[in-house]
């Protein structure tokens, strides 16, 4: 199937615009039809664009409550703009090319090269699907953790779906909850505050600095970059916590 001419004509820096955009655009439909609100009513149009700016820019904020308004269907389609907004558009270009088999013509390189800042495109591809099979198995043992404490709580159901969104929201940085009052109730449940952190410190580091710590055995340096990053997270943590 052929891109459209319109986007064929588009430089990288403006395919990459598009492609949040429509990923909003998509997701603040589903969230205003009626499938996806608990009582099977449609919710406003700006609320719901609200919710998927929210969801996809990964800032948290929300119109209304998470887990008293959306239905399941509501709360994957929030889970899936958190994912995509938190590993990034052309992560998932870079997988679908990967699962057809294709192979990234130049213009995808690019693509990935201007997304994360590469300084140039060889080997762009690898290292990106390197760090998404990374964030994926740091969020699915983060679900796994979580999911020790929250299985006997809420039972399977409720207790696999409650791991999967909060350990993807928590790596993503995205403050989604689907609890009625955020972490309240854990507030003196060490095991999982501990687990949850652990899950917000590793996705607040960046493709840079993951970049360097999975290339560090064969460079054997880090950039100045991630080594600011690594200190003055490891010193605003330990400093914060003593405070």
């Amino acid at each position: 199937m052929r891109a459209p001419q319109f986007i064929k004509r588009m430089n990288p820096p403006e395919m990459i615009i598009f492609g949040f955009l429509s990923v909003i655009l998509i997701g603040s439909i589903f969230l205003a039809l009626p499938i996806s609100d608990q009582n099977g009513q449609a919710t406003s149009y700006l609320d719901s664009l609200f919710m998927a700016v929210s969801a996809t820019c990964v800032t948290g904020l929300a119109v209304v409550n998470t887990a008293d308004h959306w239905n399941n269907l509501g709360q994957v389609m929030i889970l899936i703009m958190v994912e995509v907004g938190g590993l990034g558009f052309m992560s998932f270009l870079v997988l679908l090319l990967n699962m057809t088999g294709q192979h990234p013509s130049f213009k995808s390189k690019m693509l990935i090269r201007d997304a994360y800042n590469f300084t140039s495109f060889n080997g762009g591809v690898d290292l990106v699907k390197a760090i998404v099979k990374l964030s994926l198995s740091i969020q699915l043992i983060g679900a796994i953790l979580l999911s020790l404490d929250f299985i006997p709580k809420f039972g399977w159901g409720k207790g696999i779906w409650f791991s999967v969104f909060h350990a993807v929201s928590a790596h993503s940085n995205a403050g989604f909850d689907l609890f009625k009052t955020s972490l309240f109730q854990f507030r003196d449940n060490p095991y999982v505050l501990f687990v949850m952190s652990i899950l917000i410190l590793s996705g607040s580091f960046g493709f840079i600095v993951w970049f360097d710590l999975l290339n560090w055995r064969r460079i054997g340096k880090v950039t100045l970059h991630s080594r600011m990053a690594l200190t003055m997270t490891a010193i605003l943590v330990i400093a914060g916590t003593i405070l």
